[in-house]
């Protein structure tokens, strides 16, 4: 090293320094000898990093950022070494807070996925719904606090903004596996992009009087299951450490690692040279929860729900679906229970959901645009139901890998800790096109459920389910659930399918004291319905003739 720069020279005024009670005066000094004009810097930056522990919360060690060939141009992270480090020490390196946030993101954020980033209009990591006002300007995004002596620097600082997980429970948190990306359009050319991070350099243009730099145009891409299945490890945001995951299933490395979450971390600093960042200081937002419509999981259910005493859908007007009666579900792809089903739920398509002569159709259809194979729909009453008796009177679809499904699932969550499956589901019908006459009932509770793999359904062998409309009626009293299907017109009794008993048992057996919503799909594929799937079979039409609902308690 020249210039007494040896490495045994600072470590002697490193270890004499840190014996000091003024951590400003190492900090000073450890800028010095890690300044990128000095020589040797790395080597420097790595003794002061192993050596002084009590700095780990205000001056980071450089974490590697290889950046591709096209996120950053030729010398566009190198530094002027001639600025003298007199020069450098003017900047306000010694102040405690050199960035804050100023607006968190929004606690709930909208499920954003590949297919609408590619062919649907952009949205953006929202801020709270009511905008921040300051000085007579409104801010509505992510934003944080900049001395403004940071701006317009050479060479330039950076606000590094990383998506993260939330912290776990050892401490650590990680680069979040969801995609983090901003446009690449004009207003954003200057910033920097690896796969990991984005990279802001401070400037005037963009930290206004102030001292406000808002982010508005983050964007967030969900990650699908299948897509998850791709990752072996996790990488600590703290060392850039490949972290292995310690679980198996997607759908466990989501809850594990609580992946429905994440925060946007903040850091600033400069880069050391075109590969590598050096934070100096690190903040963290608050947790944003990614759910389908932007609110909170539970919240499409938690919603005032006004309980029916009486409900007749005929379906006699063609054309769309009466809107005063059901409202759509979509979801966009996304496989929430982890059952690989190959279809998404459209919204007031005509020809996925419709009213034909008489007849409530969903048609499941090949899709021809990018995206899931399928499209179909998913339907749900807007009045919920508790007690009485409700009959459906149906004809299901024939074709190997369709899963038509009647379910009931609660308006609110009232027990345990979590909606589903604390709170019941009522299997009213299930059926399968690969085993086209067995008609299945169930229900699904806190005691018996998929995750726990004990599901006692139970079958009816109805050999032209698919042929004819059949009825399918549903008792359901304060003490037991009954579900019955009417095998001819002509028989005066109905078959039962199913008998669900209360016998004084707590709510882990019997939730089904709450009002439930009524949800008509067909899927197609997956572990339910299968992957041996009669593509040139499609379109494949669930039909319903009637649906009647009265309360008898």
């Amino acid at each position: 090293m020249d210039g007494g720069c040896s490495a045994s020279s600072i470590l002697r005024k490193i270890v004499a320094q840190r014996l000091l009670q003024d951590s400003s005066q190492l900090t000073e000094l450890l800028w010095t000898y890690t300044h990128p004009a000095m020589p040797h810097r790395r080597i420097s930056l790595f003794l002061c990093s192993c050596l002084t522990g009590r700095l780990t919360s205000t001056t980071e060690f450089y974490r590697s950022a290889p950046f591709t060939s096209q996120s950053m141009s030729a010398g566009s992270g190198t530094f002027n070494s001639s600025n003298s480090i007199q020069e450098q020490n003017r900047s306000p390196l010694q102040n405690s807070n050199k960035i804050e946030v100023f607006i968190h993101p929004s606690a709930q954020q909208r499920l954003y996925y590949e297919s609408e980033y590619e062919s649907g209009p952009l949205r953006f990591i929202q801020g709270p719904e009511v905008p921040t006002e300051q000085n007579g300007k409104e801010y509505k995004y992510p934003a944080i606090r900049v001395l403004l002596e940071y701006c317009d620097l050479i060479p330039s600082y950076y606000i590094r903004v990383t998506l993260t997980t939330i912290q776990q429970g050892d401490g650590r948190r990680y680069i979040h596996p969801n995609r983090f990306i901003t446009p690449d359009e004009e207003e954003d050319l200057e910033v920097l992009r690896n796969d990991k991070s984005l990279f802001y350099p401070i400037k005037k243009e963009r930290v206004d009087a102030n001292r406000i730099m808002e982010f508005k145009r983050l964007v967030m891409i969900t990650n699908k299951l299948n897509k998850l299945k791709e990752y072996t490890s996790l990488v600590s945001f703290e060392t850039n450490e490949e972290c292995p995951i310690t679980v198996q299933r997607p759908r466990d490395t989501i809850n594990e690692y609580q992946l429905h979450k994440s925060q946007l971390a903040f850091s600033l600093g400069q880069f050391i040279d075109a590969n590598h960042f050096y934070s100096i200081q690190t903040i963290f937002s608050d947790v944003m929860e990614e759910t389908k419509d932007g609110r909170s999981k539970d919240s499409r259910y938690t919603v005032k729900s006004t309980v029916a005493s009486k409900l007749y859908d005929n379906f006699t007007q063609d054309g769309a679906i009466d809107s005063k009666k059901w409202k759509f579900v979509e979801d966009n792809g996304i496989d929430v229970w982890d059952i690989h089903t190959k279809q998404y739920y459209t919204t007031n398509v005509l020809t996925n959901a419709r009213c034909q002569n008489n007849h409530l159709v969903i048609e499941a259809r090949n899709n021809t645009n990018k995206g899931p194979e399928f499209t179909s729909a998913r339907l749900r009453c807007k009045r919920a139901f508790l007690y009485g008796r409700l009959e459906i009177r149906a004809k299901l679809p024939d074709a190997k890998g369709t899963w038509s499904s009647f379910v009931l699932v609660p308006a609110e969550r009232t027990y345990g800790s979590a909606m589903w499956p604390d709170n019941g589901q009522i299997n009213f019908v299930s059926h399968v096109g690969r085993e086209p006459t067995i008609i299945r009932s169930s229900v699904f509770i806190q005691s018996n459920n998929p995750r726990l793999g004990d599901i006692p359904f139970y079958t009816a062998d109805v050999p032209d389910a698919t042929k004819s409309f059949k009825t399918y009626t549903l008792i359901w009293s304060p003490d037991e659930i009954e579900m019955f299907v009417r095998m001819k017109d002509t028989d005066k009794d109905d078959r039962r399918i199913f008998l669900w008993e209360k016998n004084d048992r707590d709510w882990t057996f019997w939730p089904f004291d709450k009002p439930f919503h009524l949800e008509i799909a067909l899927d197609v594929g997956g572990d339910v319905a299968g992957n041996q799937i009669d593509n040139h079979l499609f379109p494949q039409r669930l039909e319903i003739e009637y649906i009647h609902y009265e309360k008898t308690h």
